[in-house]
């Protein structure tokens, strides 16, 4: 609780309505607990929640609401790709062409994304830069990357990305781009693949060239 008289100004000191109306309101809402869980669901963006990251989002630039599917949800569509559609009576149909459409993603998915974006504002992008913010982006993963050549880059992903990380990378553009650089994209697992020890890779005889 304050002391109310420290707040109010002289000439309002002894008005009685104003005095008690302020006396009532200060004993509805404590104004240290109230800023304390302002301070945790909105202003820190590392504890932030609903509304507060709604906030974050629209000053980083990035939207709750997107046009893809969530990774566990499975949909009706034809065998060219079998490991992405079900058959018929097994799943709906996808509703990913209809533009009135989106997928609202959960408070720490969208954190993962405000934090991203909001990096990638401010980013200076050098190869050193770029590897330490792959870094943050996939924290349990191998992804970097490499000059190829003048004025050429590329990303090297040793892992599939999923549906949400692919929307980052290639619909939301998210990953930063030198100015006047050329750059490409490969995605290669180690499995299948003839690598040094230590890097993951597979030795002689189980796996090619990448």
């Amino acid at each position: 609780m304050k002391n109310i008289q420290d707040t109010l100004m002289s000439q309002y000191a002894n008005s009685p309505i104003i005095v008690k109306l302020i006396e009532s309101i200060n004993d509805c809402v404590d104004p240290t607990k109230s800023i304390d869980d302002f301070f945790q669901l909105a202003f820190n963006v590392r504890t932030a929640k609903g509304f507060g990251l709604d906030i974050w989002g629209r000053i980083v630039g990035v939207n709750r609401n997107i046009s893809i599917p969530p990774d566990d949800l499975n949909m009706f569509g034809f065998k060219a790709d079998p490991q992405s559609f079900a058959p018929f009576n097994n799943q709906p149909f996808s509703s990913a062409g209809a533009r009135f459409h989106a997928y609202r993603l959960s408070d720490e998915r969208f954190r993962t994304l405000i934090m991203i974006k909001a990096a990638a504002n401010i980013l200076y992008a050098t190869a050193p830069n770029i590897n330490k913010y792959l870094r943050m982006i996939f924290p349990n993963k191998r992804v970097y990357f490499l000059i190829t050549g003048h004025m050429k880059g590329r990303y090297f992903f040793e892992f599939i990305p999923n549906k949400f990380e692919r929307h980052l990378i290639y619909n939301l553009g998210l990953l930063p781009r030198p100015s006047g650089v050329q750059i490409d994209y490969r995605e290669s697992p180690p499995q299948g693949i003839f690598g040094f020890s230590g890097t993951g890779f597979q030795p002689f005889n189980q796996g090619s060239f990448a």
